[in-house]
């Protein structure tokens, strides 16, 4: 049981969450482990239009509904009322999670933002139990990835990076970005241990910061990803339709000009997988 984290210290659109989608729907199919998807975001729908989430919303406050005894409140507020009522146990977070594939991969949503109430206070009680909320998850699926807010300001940030296995730091394929990443190795204690991937997205396989480049200027031999830009992706992470993109080019011919793309996130997960079992192996 592990918990995978994509973090950028940067800002700016680093392909953070795009990475993240793709990855975790790649490994949900090529192996064979239970995964949840966790988003500490605040109002972020890049999740919702990568998987959907509506009508799952519609069918679960209709099963409440019916079931009087059981709390309305669905996905991560559900869930924070429960951990700050001491009644979240690891198995009750499935009941507040989208299923993506049965038994393979799942989903809480982050906190949305609405008009009848007060948001960034509502929001805040949340976020303070995003901790207890990952710790729980991780004791019930065998692979927690969490898609956490940027930068090292807040401590709920340092705290989740600390409990983490796995912390994939999202980058730009920019210069400042890639310098930026490597004084952070350098100077941050959370970042210099043997448990970091960088990974780029929206790669540009022409650029000249290519992968080969990067590695001999930040003297890292294997610990990079990259997810290439690929028009069918966004395209299907704006219209709900990721889980089923997956399904349809997983085994792409190699003339396909899907191919590389389908190839990139395959290493991307292989190179998760082997981190685990490298740490596993050191401790």
């Amino acid at each position: 049981m592990a918990v995978i984290t994509y973090w950028s210290n940067s800002k700016k659109q680093t392909g953070q969450t795009m990475s993240l989608a793709a990855v975790a729907t790649s490994m949900a199919i090529e192996h064979n482990y239970k995964m949840l998807i966790i988003s500490t975001k605040y109002d972020d729908n890049t999740l919702e239009l990568c998987f959907g989430g509506t009508e799952k919303n519609r069918k679960l406050l209709k099963k409440l509904i019916q079931n009087p005894t059981t709390s309305v409140d669905t996905g991560i507020e559900g869930l924070a009322k429960m951990a700050n009522s001491s009644r979240m146990t690891p198995e009750t977070i499935q009941n507040y999670s989208r299923v993506i594939y049965k038994n393979r991969l799942e989903i809480l949503y982050g906190y949305k933002a609405e008009k009848d109430r007060p948001n960034e206070e509502e929001y805040l009680k949340i976020k303070n139990r995003y901790k207890d909320i990952i710790q729980n998850a991780n004791k019930f699926y065998d692979m927690v990835f969490v898609d956490l807010n940027s930068g090292l300001e807040d401590d709920i940030v340092r705290e989740i990076l600390k409990m983490s296995d796995v912390i994939v730091v999202n980058v730009e394929q920019k210069i400042d970005m890639i310098n930026d990443f490597n004084e952070l190795k350098n100077s941050e204690e959370l970042l210099s241990k043997n448990n970091i991937i960088l990974n780029i997205g929206r790669f540009d396989h022409f650029s000249k910061y290519s992968v080969k480049n990067i590695s001999r200027y930040l003297g890292i031999k294997k610990d990079i990803s990259v997810i290439p830009y690929n028009t069918l992706y966004f395209e299907a992470a704006s219209e709900e339709d990721v889980a089923d993109l997956f399904l349809k080019i997983r085994k792409v011919d190699e003339t396909d000009r899907n191919a590389n793309f389908v190839k990139e996130v395959k290493q991307a997960v292989e190179k998760i997988v082997y981190k685990l079992q490298e740490l596993q192996m050191r401790m």
